[in-house]
């Protein structure tokens, strides 16, 4: 809400996009009932009774007479990118200034070039993602279950429906591989036609068991001809860009610090939310580095940031955040215990040798917590992911 009110009201289309059942709909009712006193119309696209608005002209017709030309008209989309056309329909409403615009869609590519080319560059773009930490807090605050909500939240991740109706581990790491089966029947075979769904998911499992690794389609591609597969690298080119486009995963790309420039050659997978991973490939606790890494990811983009895995001549910094002109670094790791991941850890933090701030996230700080003589802050991720690593 907080993300979006700013533009209520400024002339361009709202779009609010991310994975299903991230809560998008919720958020459009949410906005839609704060509307007092405007003459609100709202379109659920996923319901069949709007089945015959699939179409730009169609849509625009509707809309066009659920104008009330003496109040402040207000319309809501959800899931926009089943209407054929939708980016003509809504520049035209926009163009003559019939109603202040609001739109959701899974798809990432609602924003591609193709479409911001029909619709002019008037719109305002938020990300959305399922909840951090902090919200499945609240969730349990609101709602009750049972369990620590951290070590919940790593088990399950944090799509609402698992904190709204909290059910076992079981049970809700089945809901998410059903969220998971319909934005790939819905949002990528559907869409592109794709056939192979069999491969697809090969590629999906193939990334979600990298997380934390450098990856490329390359080497996806070597592995899957190794293992006998008959494959293009074109598709598997292909079939990662689908995946992305519904928001199931999210590439990280590597920024260069002393070159300020972006390595497009080497790159990372995370998993919009950790709960995909583990409802695809089973929780695995040997996993955790890479956990703790796509935990911090999502976390980092939710607050805002653009996200880098960093480049420091050879060196990695497992990410560099960047809003607004300011940026932070972040380190990760489980814990140090040897006199080697110590010299790792800080080492490639204090190789940047500028003056932003430089955490050192660990799950286990032990006795390091705190802030260092050369003001590396080290904390705990739960800390950090209650935004409290800055008291340190």
């Amino acid at each position: 809400m907080g993300k979006v009110t700013p533009f209520i009201g400024n002339g361009n289309i709202k779009v609010v996009t991310g994975i299903r059942r991230c809560g998008k709909s919720a958020l459009m009712r949410l906005l839609s009932e704060s509307m007092e006193g405007r003459n609100v119309i709202y379109l659920n696209m996923e319901l069949g009774t709007n089945y015959h608005l699939r179409n730009w002209t169609a849509l625009l017709k509707h809309v066009e007479s659920e104008i009330d030309p003496a109040s402040t008209n207000a319309l809501f989309i959800d899931e926009v990118q089943n209407i054929k056309g939708w980016e003509l329909a809504l520049r035209d409403l926009v163009a003559r200034r019939l109603c202040d615009i609001y739109v959701t869609g899974s798809n990432s590519d609602l924003l591609s070039s193709e479409y911001s080319t029909h619709i002019g560059g008037r719109f305002n773009a938020i990300r959305m993602l399922p909840l951090s930490y902090t919200e499945c807090q609240e969730f349990r605050e609101a709602y009750g279950g049972e369990g620590d909500v951290f070590d919940r939240f790593i088990e399950i991740g944090g799509f609402p429906t698992l904190w709204h109706r909290p059910v076992d581990m079981q049970s809700s790491l089945q809901t998410v591989r059903d969220i998971v089966d319909v934005s790939i029947a819905n949002d990528i075979l559907g869409r592109f036609g794709i056939k192979n769904k069999r491969l697809l998911m090969d590629i999906l499992r193939f990334v979600l068991s990298t997380i934390g690794s450098y990856v490329s389609s390359n080497n996806i591609y070597n592995t899957l001809v190794s293992s006998g597969e008959k494959v293009s690298r074109d598709t598997v080119y292909s079939y990662l860009e689908y995946l992305e486009a519904a928001n199931i995963v999210i590439r990280a790309e590597t920024f260069h610090v002393r070159g300020k420039r972006i390595l497009t050659s080497k790159y990372k997978y995370y998993a919009t939310d950790l709960g995909i991973k583990h409802a695809l490939l089973g929780y695995r606790p040997e996993d955790a580095p890479g956990h703790m890494e796509n935990i911090i990811f999502t976390e980092l983009l939710g607050r805002g940031y653009d996200v880098y895995v960093g480049d420091i001549d050879g060196r990695e910094i497992d990410f560099v955040a960047e809003k607004f002109g300011k940026r932070i670094y972040v380190q990760a790791c489980q814990a140090i215990r040897h006199e080697k991941t110590m010299e790792r850890e800080f080492g490639n933090l204090e190789a940047v040798g500028d003056s932003f701030p430089k955490f050192l996230v660990m799950m286990e700080p032990g006795v390091y917590k705190g802030v260092t003589e050369s003001g590396v802050i080290c904390c705990g991720l739960r800390e950090f992911l209650s935004n409290r690593a800055i008291e340190y």
